[in-house]
């Protein structure tokens, strides 16, 4: 049975033509599998993880959820 989601969802994924999508749904699975396996790490390593989270971020162009909400909150007091 989840091999068959599995599939499913392999399907799904190759049917996306757009860029930005496959962008939101990575950092999504990404936030996932990171949340699921930092367990056990020691705080430094935790250190350099969000280090390099966030240049990644920074090379895509992707905001994390904290500065674009904080970036949304501005603009909706500024309207």
């Amino acid at each position: 049975m989840m091999q068959d989601l599995k599939k499913e969802l392999h399907k799904i994924i190759d049917s996306i033509e757009d860029e930005q999508t496959l962008n939101l749904l990575k950092e999504d699975l990404a936030a996932y599998a990171l949340e699921s396996s930092t367990d056990g790490l020691t705080s430094k390593q935790l250190e350099e993880l969000d280090m390099a989270l966030k240049e990644a971020n920074d090379e895509t162009g992707l905001q994390d959820w904290k500065s674009f909400k904080s970036e949304l909150d501005n603009k909706w007091k500024e309207a």
